[in-house]
């Protein structure tokens, strides 16, 4: 099926589970995808409005600066990336 990749963005340890798990699952290689500016605990406060990252979920258009990249994307024939979605994790294709 060719080779896979799991990127995924944990803020609490919940989404970088479920990727661990679906990489060895699917034999893929893992990528942690790190912010740019790093995240404190005041800004992972998901039950204050004002936080960094309730601001940012609430924003469509909100992308922040990404510290790593994959080198070489094109090894790659899937990618899944999983992500925190308020207090629960999720992984996309």
């Amino acid at each position: 099926m060719g080779k896979r990749l799991v990127a995924y963005f944990s803020a609490g340890g919940i989404t970088e589970k479920l990727a661990k798990n679906l990489a060895s699952a699917v034999d893929g290689d893992l990528h942690k995808i790190t912010a740019a500016q790093p995240y404190t605990s005041a800004d992972l406060d998901w039950t204050n409005p004002q936080s960094r990252s309730s601001v940012e979920m609430g924003d469509k258009g909100s992308r922040p600066a990404i510290a790593n990249r994959v080198e070489d994307m094109g090894q790659y024939d899937v990618v899944y990336i999983g992500f925190p979605k308020m207090e629960q994790g999720y992984i996309c294709v």
